[in-house]
């Protein structure tokens, strides 16, 4: 059998994947901007008990190679879906994405709705937010992020190089209403407005505003897990 955790060579680069447990939906896991999947500790060992759960580093980050693709979000999940055939693990998919991690969901809902049977976003980074930037706020942002990435892995700094311009993407177009939907939002940084934006009206979709931080997924994993049963149970 496969080994849960495994390394995949696509077009030259190697991802390191974790793929483990039984059953349909597959539950993909999505990093936040430069994290590796050891971001998610114990919640993917939870949901596996009833499902199968896929998470991996995108390339650059964790232990991944660099690849040789720009970081745009259409390479991502180009690369994500490689992989996933790949493996010959199919739809359809719940995905569970954290801040720039929903990127590539809501890319990957947008682009290939049939495969996707719900999402969850917790605290999902907040395109609209960058709209309403003046030219000053937005240089400044810039400088902040850049300081901030200036001695990360070269393939975490691109992804922030990249991050500004990859919501392009997505910006204000809406997830098909069929598939369920949950926003999380925090309140350390209160994108909760933000979020509202991005929301559809599947009758299983809701947005929730938690107390904690923008990395809620450590704060408070039971609220996370919780959520997952239920998207699982809903589609199914």
């Amino acid at each position: 059998p496969k080994k849960a955790e495994r390394f995949v060579s696509l077009n030259e680069t190697k991802f390191h994947i974790k793929e483990y447990g039984k059953g349909h939906p597959t539950v993909i896991f999505e990093n936040g901007m430069g994290s590796g999947l050891d971001t998610w500790r114990g919640i993917p060992d939870s949901i596996a008990k009833v499902t199968n759960i896929f998470s991996y580093d995108r390339a650059g980050t964790g232990k991944s190679d660099m690849s040789s693709q720009d970081r745009t979000l259409p390479n991502m999940v180009k690369e994500l879906r490689g992989i996933l055939m790949k493996e010959n693990i199919g739809p359809p998919y719940i995905f569970v994405a954290h801040s720039m991690g929903s990127y590539v969901g809501r890319y990957y809902a947008l682009n290939f709705p049939e495969e996707i049977s719900a999402l969850l976003l917790i605290d999902p980074s907040p395109d609209g937010l960058y709209d309403s930037y003046t030219e000053q706020e937005y240089k400044e942002f810039k400088d902040i992020g850049d300081e901030s990435f200036a001695n990360s892995k070269p393939g975490e700094r691109l992804e922030w190089e990249n991050y500004l311009e990859n919501r392009h993407y997505i910006n204000k177009k809406k997830i098909p209403h069929h598939i369920p939907m949950v926003i999380v939002s925090a309140t350390q940084w209160d994108f909760y407005e933000y979020h509202s934006h991005i929301m559809n009206n599947n009758a299983y979709s809701k947005h929730l505003k938690e107390t904690g931080s923008h990395d809620l997924h450590q704060d408070k994993p039971e609220l996370i897990i919780e959520l997952i049963y239920e998207l699982i149970e809903n589609t199914k």
